[in-house]
């Protein structure tokens, strides 16, 4: 979750975590429900590739 920007964080922390919906967010930033669904759903795939480039550090 450091990885990601800012703003995607923030979407992701508060969909996931406290519960708020896109038009929830969207509106405590002043920014289209898109631009929210747009922030979460980019954050997975930076978060999968983060994942992926670094998963031989887990290996045993």
């Amino acid at each position: 979750m450091r990885t990601l920007p800012e703003e995607k964080r923030t979407a992701v922390l508060l969909y996931y975590f406290f519960n708020l919906s896109d038009v929830e967010i969207g509106k405590l930033f002043g920014i289209p429900r898109s631009t929210v669904q747009y922030r979460r759903k980019s954050s997975f795939e930076i978060l999968k590739r983060f994942l992926e480039e670094h998963a031989h550090e887990w290996d045993d």
